[in-house]
C-alpha cells in the first residue's frame, strides 16, 4: 500500500471514531444550554444592580469601617501605622460620596448628601482624638470616640446607606450574600453539564485512544522500518563502504527511493573506481616523467660540475697573478665566481632531489646542525639570524638535515633584499620537536603557497623549483613534516622526538 494511503486510511479511522461521540457531546450540550440561556438574563440582571451597589454603598460602608477602626485603634495603640491607615483611606472615601453626588439621580443626591454631612462630623470628631493622641492625651481621645455624639452619627451613615440600598431594592446586609448564591447556582449548573459531557467522552476517548495507537504503531512500523534500512545504507556510505545493497521490500515512495538510492550508490562507486583509476595513471605518468626528468638532469648536472671547477680553479690563478689593486678586474673575478656559486648551487638541488641514498642516522644536535647550515651560507650583514637558546637531541642524518636547513635558510635571505630578521624557534613535545624559521619578508602569495613544494615549481628567475621539494623528502625520509605559513611567514617542521 502507498504511504499516502496509509496515512489516509488512518486519518478516516480517528474521523469514524471521533464523529459519534461529538454528536452525542454536542446534542448534550445543546439541550443543556437552552435550560442555561433562560436565566441567564435574570442573574446578569441581578449582578449588575450587585455591581452598582458595590460601585456607590459597599465602597462609602467599607472606608467607613476602615476610618472607624483605625482612629479607635490609634486612640487605644498610639501606634503610628493606625494614623497613616486612617490618614490613606479617608480621601478615597471622601472620593466615593463626590462621585456619587455628581453621577447619581435626584433621589440618590438627597441619600449620599445626608452621607457626606454626617461623614464631615464623624471626620471632624476622629480628627479631635487623633490630636488627642498625638498630644499625649489618650483618655479624652477615647471619650470622644466612645461619645454619644460620634455614635449617633455613625447611626444616621448607616440609616442613609440602608434608605439607598432598600431603594435599590435590594437588602443591605444580605446583597453579597445573594448575589454569590446566584453565581453558586450558574456555576452548578455548567459543572454538572461538564460532568455530563466528561461521562460520555471518557467512554470514547480510551477506545479512540487504544485504536490511535495501534494504529500509529502499524503505520509508524510500515514506514519507519525502511527508512531506518534507508539510514544505514547511507551511514555505511558516509563511512567509505560502498559495498551496499538496499534490499526494496515495499511497492511504496520508500521502496522507490531505495531503487534510486542504490542506483545512486552503483554510479558513485563506478565514478569513484574510474576516478582512482585515472589517479594511479596519472601519477605513473608524473612518477615515470620526474624520473626521466630526473635522470637527465643529473647526467647534465655531472657533465657541468668538471667544467664549473675548472673555470673555478682557472679564475683562482688568474687572480693571483694579477695585481690586486684593480678594482675592475676584482669586480669580474667576483661576477665570475658568483656566478660559478649559483651555478654549483643548482646543480646540488638537482643532484639532491634526484639521489635518493639512504639515512645514515646517528643522536645529534638540533641547535648544532641549524648552526652548522647558518655557518654554510654567506648571511649578507644586514640581515640578523636568531639561533634558538634551548636545544633537542633527535635521531637523524645530520648532512641530510642539515643541506634541507640550508635550503630553507637560503630562501628566507632572498625573501629579504634589503634588511631584515630570521628567528629561528626549537620546540619539544612529547613525541616530536618542532622548528619553526621565520623571516620578517614580504610573505608568500597566497596562490603559490599551497605549490611551493612540488617539484620544478618556483617563482624565481634564477631558480630550479628543486630545492623546497628536496627539503620535503629529506624530511619525510625521517618521518617528519614540513609546511609553510604567512603572518609572519614561517616554516614548520616537525622530526620525530627520541
Amino acid at each position: 500500500m502507498r504511504v499516502q494511503r496509509k496515512i489516509l486510511l488512518g486519518f478516516l479511522i480517528i474521523i469514524a471514531i471521533t464523529i459519534p461521540n461529538g454528536i452525542v457531546g454536542f446534542l448534550k450540550v445543546e439541550q443543556n444550554l437552552l435550560s442555561i440561556e433562560s436565566n441567564t438574563k435574570s442573574n446578569i440582571n441581578y449582578l449588575k444592580v450587585a455591581s452598582h451597589f458595590d460601585s456607590l454603598a459597599v465602597l462609602m460602608r467599607y472606608y467607613d469601617e476602615v476610618l472607624t477602626q483605625a482612629a479607635r485603634n490609634y486612640a487605644f495603640t498610639s501606634d503610628e501605622k493606625w494614623a497613616a491607615t486612617y490618614f490613606e483611606s479617608e480621601p478615597k472615601l471622601d472620593q466615593a460620596i463626590q462621585d456619587a453626588l455628581a453621577t447619581g439621580s435626584e433621589k440618590e443626591k438627597s441619600i449620599f448628601s445626608k452621607i457626606n454631612d454626617t461623614n464631615i462630623l464623624l471626620v471632624k470628631l476622629e480628627h479631635q482624638a487623633i490630636t488627642l493622641v498625638k498630644e499625649g492625651n489618650a483618655e479624652d481621645a477615647i471619650k470622644i470616640l466612645e461619645s454619644s455624639e460620634y455614635w449617633d452619627s455613625k447611626r444616621v451613615y448607616r440609616q442613609a446607606l440602608i434608605q439607598y440600598s432598600e431603594a435599590k431594592g435590594i437588602a443591605f446586609d444580605q446583597i453579597i450574600d445573594m448575589s454569590a448564591t446566584k453565581v453558586d447556582d450558574y456555576t452548578s449548573k455548567i459543572n454538572s453539564l461538564l460532568l455530563e459531557i466528561q461521562i460520555i467522552l471518557y467512554i470514547g476517548i480510551p477506545i479512540l485512544v487504544i485504536i490511535a495507537v495501534g494504529l500509529s504503531y502499524f503505520i509508524s512500523h510500515s514506514i519507519s522500518k525502511p527508512i531506518r534500512q534507508l539510514h544505514n545504507a547511507a551511514e555505511q556510505v558516509s563511512r567509505g563502504d560502498y559495498n551496499v545493497r538496499f534490499q526494496a521490500q515495499k511497492n511504496d515512495e520508500i521502496g522507490e527511493l531505495g531503487q534510486k538510492f542504490q542506483s545512486m550508490i552503483d554510479a558513485f562507486k563506478n565514478s569513484l573506481e574510474t576516478e582512482r583509476k585515472l589517479a594511479v595513471t596519472q601519477e605513473r605518468l608524473k612518477t615515470e616523467k620526474l624520473a626521466a626528468i630526473g635522470e637527465l638532469a643529473a647526467r647534465i648536472a655531472h657533465d657541468l660540475r668538471n667544467p664549473l671547477s675548472v673555470i673555478k680553479n682557472v679564475s683562482e690563478l688568474i687572480r693571483i697573478q694579477y695585481p690586486k689593486d684593480d678594482p675592475r678586474l676584482q669586480d669580474h673575478f667576483n661576477k665570475l665566481e658568483n656566478s660559478v656559486q649559483r651555478m654549483s648551487h643548482q646543480i646540488d638541488d638537482v643532484l639532491n632531489f634526484v639521489r635518493s641514498t639512504p639515512l645514515e642516522k646517528k643522536i645529534t644536535s638540533l641547535r648544532e646542525i641549524i648552526q652548522k647550515s647558518v655557518d654554510d651560507l654567506d648571511v649578507p650583514t644586514d640581515i640578523t639570524i636568531i639561533m634558538p637558546s634551548n636545544d633537542e637531541k633527535i635521531d637523524c642524518d645530520d648532512q641530510k638535515l642539515r643541506t634541507a636547513f640550508s635550503n630553507i635558510l637560503l630562501n628566507a635571505i632572498q625573501a629579504m633584499p634589503d634588511k631584515g630578521t630570521i628567528s629561528i624557534k626549537i620546540t619539544g613535545y612529547t613525541k616530536h620537536v618542532s622548528v619553526d624559521v621565520s623571516d620578517s619578508g614580504p610573505g608568500i602569495p597566497e596562490n603559490v603557497l599551497p605549490h611551493i613544494f612540488e617539484p620544478l615549481f618556483t617563482t624565481k628567475q634564477r631558480g630550479t623549483g628543486l630545492g623546497l621539494s628536496s627539503c620535503k623528502n629529506i624530511i619525510e625520509q625521517h618521518g617528519g613534516t614540513i609546511l609553510a605559513k604567512n603572518n609572519p611567514t614561517t616554516f614548520v617542521i616537525t622530526l620525530p622526538r627520541i
